[in-house]
């Protein structure tokens, strides 16, 4: 990568740190003048980098998912049982939810955003992708019963647990992680016909 190049990709991922800080301190909502000054950038930055407002909180939320995924991605785990791994996941994604600063507004109030929807749909796709090659391998071993098709099990829980948590986050008084982690594993249970190991 050429210094050019990285230096646009370092101002890109400032202008995106900036539209991140200022989208918690406006609670889903900034202006781009804003940005530019938190990103040390020219007001016209932010506008040539995204081309709009819109694009660039999209961006905002697609590196959201990024990190959403690194935190559910098992592989420092040893390989062992698919429930318990599975299980883990669960914990690893209210904890992510929980803890991230923008989990709230852009899953409970940006989802609205046209630009927000297609990131939206595109990346729980991909989730949805995920979770039914895991149902897969779960059924090849046996744990998951066979005669369930993983796509459709995972489109069902996959969008009952985005929901869940959305309503979660939304809460005046958000019911506690570990308490919600286990509500959500049960209903999986159930989904998945499993039995707790």
């Amino acid at each position: 990568m050429g210094a050019r190049t990285l230096r646009s990709e370092r101002s890109r991922e400032t202008i995106i740190a900036a539209a991140a800080d200022a989208l918690v301190d406006g609670n889903g909502d900034f202006e781009l003048q804003n940005v530019a000054r938190r990103a040390g950038v020219s007001i016209g930055l932010p506008y040539h980098r995204f081309g709009s407002k819109s694009q660039l909180i999209a961006a905002v939320v697609d590196t959201f998912y990024d990190e959403l995924d690194r935190s559910i991605d098992l592989s420092d785990l040893p390989p062992g049982d698919w429930t318990e791994r599975e299980r883990e996941r669960v914990s690893r994604l209210i904890d992510f939810l929980y803890d991230h600063p923008l989990a709230a507004i852009i899953i409970s109030r940006l989802a609205r955003d046209p630009g927000v929807a297609a990131v939206e749909a595109e990346r729980w796709q991909r989730v949805i992708a995920l979770a039914a090659r895991n149902i897969a391998k779960g059924q090849q071993r046996g744990q998951v019963p066979a005669r369930y098709d993983p796509d459709i099990l995972a489109a069902m829980i996959c969008g009952g647990v985005r929901h869940a948590a959305g309503q979660a986050l939304a809460a005046e008084q958000r019911p506690d992680r570990a308490a919600l982690a286990d509500e959500i594993w049960d209903f999986i249970l159930g989904g998945l016909r499993l039995t707790p190991p």
